[in-house]
């Protein structure tokens, strides 16, 4: 990196103050305003039942800016799945929490929003029997981060064993041979594929998105403009500019809450997906 380019990151740190634990607020503040639309808002529209009295057209607009709101999440978290890999004590457990998380979210994350049928019912037993066909082709997002921990993984492993430290350029490293470069990607695209097929929540954009931060995270402006122009190709995920915004803004540091609450933000995901559904199911009472 030329002094030109090292004077335009030096510029840029004035403007980055926000820590880890802003970031993980703001991602789960996003997540439940995004999961509001797609597990209450969306089922009630589809039955006709329009909230605060407005009608059809009102209550799509509000679904839309619901949805538009929560794209900010997920890039956030992909982000921190980086920071994770590169300050945890112990990515076996760092794995092991996001494993253990997913499978216990994917019952809570079928029932809020990936059902189709009989989907105001309170009977669980019925709800899945109903909708066996769907829930069965589906993993929640916890999946898509633990594949995208495994691969970044295994990617620093490449890194420290056949790549080359080199300060001045802009990934912070060198291959010196074009078959180490082939073997840096090589998870990158198994992991993609694994996603894909098991057909978790974000896919294989999920795992490149997380891919794409860890390989340029030594220059945190070109990680997210090559992460938003990757990722706004994916539907509309264009909306999902701010949360770049906010990850250039990061400081480095970790705030005081997460030591904390570790596991809370881990357990928010499974719990505010059992209270989507059962307002869900409220609401459909009471509106009717």
């Amino acid at each position: 990196m030329n002094t030109k380019e090292q004077n335009i990151f030096s510029s840029l740190q004035k403007f980055q103050f926000v820590n880890a634990d802003c970031l993980k607020i703001i991602s789960i503040v996003c997540m439940l305003i995004d999961h509001i639309g797609a597990g209450i808002l969306l089922y009630l529209i589809r039955s006709s039942i329009y909230p605060f009295g407005m009608n059809f057209d009102q209550s799509a607009e509000l679904y839309h800016w619901l949805r538009h709101i929560g794209r900010q999440a997920f890039p956030i978290y992909c982000f921190l799945i980086v920071e994770g890999l590169i300050h945890t004590r112990s990515v076996p457990k760092y794995l092991m929490n996001l494993g253990i998380f997913g499978v216990i979210s994917e019952p809570f994350f079928d029932i809020a929003v990936k059902v189709k049928n009989e989907v105001f019912s309170t009977d669980i037993k019925t709800l899945y029997a109903v909708n066996k066909e769907i829930l069965l082709t589906h993993r929640n997002v916890y999946f898509t981060l633990l594949i995208g921990l495994f691969v970044i993984w295994v990617m620093q492993y490449v890194e420290s064993n056949l790549f080359t430290e080199n300060p001045a350029s802009l990934l912070g490293m060198n291959a010196d041979n074009p078959l180490h470069v082939l073997i840096y990607t090589m998870p990158v695209v198994a992991g993609a594929a694994l996603a894909q097929v098991i057909d978790s929540d974000y896919r294989w954009w999920g795992v490149c998105l997380i891919a794409i931060f860890f390989v340029f995270r030594r220059t945190r402006l070109l990680a997210c403009i090559a992460g938003y122009l990757f990722f706004m190709n994916m539907g509309t995920e264009v909306w999902s500019l701010p949360a770049f915004i906010l990850i250039a803004a990061y400081n480095g540091t970790q705030g005081s809450i997460s030591k904390k609450f570790k596991y809370a933000f881990y357990a928010f995901y499974p719990v505010h997906l059992l209270v989507i559904y059962l307002l869900r199911c409220y609401l459909y009472v009471v509106m009717q």
